[in-house]
């Protein structure tokens, strides 16, 4: 898509300095933009790329000191780039109503005209599909799901039976919904498998990223709240609960019967123990390891992970203990020589 720098200015929200008619077809990062593209600087750092850019205009901070041809001046440079993007970069991929004709679609199936259904896909008995859905190539959605309105499966996603998905849901090449959780007793040193007899729930607007792996409950549900965005290779146990508006990123796991309250924030490679309590507006940094209740709006970090002041605390003594270990030794070699 082309707009003209004013226009842009305009549906991004910034103040522009420059030329108003000057036409741009895309975003683009700073030292690679070209002379039909707009660039941004949300970090200072990156200033010294202005005088060698190629781009004809850049997003830039209110208050920021650059002498540049064309500018779009706003409180939120970031935002307003994301904006942009949207704008200039994002191609909506367009419905093509229909059934391919290699899809294998259960009698029972009724179909609305808006759905689009790609090539090698296997939909079960009794699939209740809602309205705009697009189902792409060899996706595998088993007996008894329910899709709402306006849903994205890319290739190659699986939809064990019984799951239930809001609408506008998007899930990503590979990620598998409603596999069994990891159900097993021991008894007389056999191993036994306890059936999984749940289902998962997504609400509206949820996004899976690619190869995500959410366990059915082993009796009751698994659920996603509206608005969670999990990125990949995301590991969610069965009988979790997580709340609405959640970022999990990727490598996370989270073990059994676990609640999350709403907005928690995950960092990549976090984890969380099975049957703990994660409250509202958490955040866990990466590699945190939770093995705990964890309060409102409460930051922890580290493993076990605790406060994140406190964890910051310890790292910085830990850096000195080189240095202490010298001066114990030090000390016990004058102990000794008394």
């Amino acid at each position: 898509m082309t707009l003209k720098l004013g226009e842009l200015a305009q549906a991004i929200g910034a103040r522009l300095e420059g030329d108003e008619n000057l036409e741009i077809s895309k975003l683009n990062e700073i030292q690679v933009a070209t002379s039909d593209e707009i660039s941004f600087i949300s970090n200072p750092k990156y200033l010294k790329f202005a005088e060698s850019t190629g781009a004809a205009a850049l997003i830039v901070p209110e208050d920021l000191e650059i002498n540049f041809q064309n500018l779009l001046r706003t409180s939120n440079p970031k935002q307003a780039m994301l904006k942009a993007l949207q704008l200039l970069n994002h191609e909506e991929r367009l419905l093509h109503p229909g059934v391919h004709a290699t899809a294998v679609v259960h009698p029972s199936v009724l179909i609305p005209n808006s759905v689009e259904i790609g090539s090698g896909v296997f939909i079960d008995e009794n699939v209740k599909l809602g309205e705009n859905i697009l189902i792409e190539a060899n996706t595998v959605i088993g007996s008894g799901c329910v899709l709402g309105d306006g849903i994205r499966l890319y290739p190659n996603v699986v939809l064990y039976e019984d799951s239930i998905l809001g609408q506008n849901c998007i899930i990503q090449s590979g990620s598998v919904i409603g596999s069994d959780g990891f159900g097993f007793a021991v008894e007389a040193g056999k191993i036994e498998k306890i059936p999984q007899t749940g289902n998962v729930i997504l609400g509206d607007e949820v996004e899976i990223g690619a190869n995500c792996a959410i366990d059915r409950g082993s009796i009751g549900p698994t659920t996603i709240g509206d608005g969670t965005k999990l990125d990949n290779l995301v590991h969610i146990a069965h009988n979790v609960r997580i709340g609405k508006n959640c970022f999990l990123t990727a490598q996370i796991g989270i073990a059994g019967s676990t609640d999350l309250g709403d907005r928690v924030q995950m960092g990549g490679q976090s984890g969380i123990i099975g049957h703990v309590e994660i409250g509202d507006d958490v955040s866990i940094a990466s590699r945190g390891g939770v093995t705990h209740n964890i309060p409102d709006g409460t930051m922890v970090s580290g493993f076990p992970a605790r406060p994140h002041r406190d964890e910051l605390k310890i790292e910085a003594i830990l850096k000195k203990l080189p240095e202490l270990y010298k001066t114990v030794k030090m000390l016990e070699k004058q102990v000794n020589k008394d």
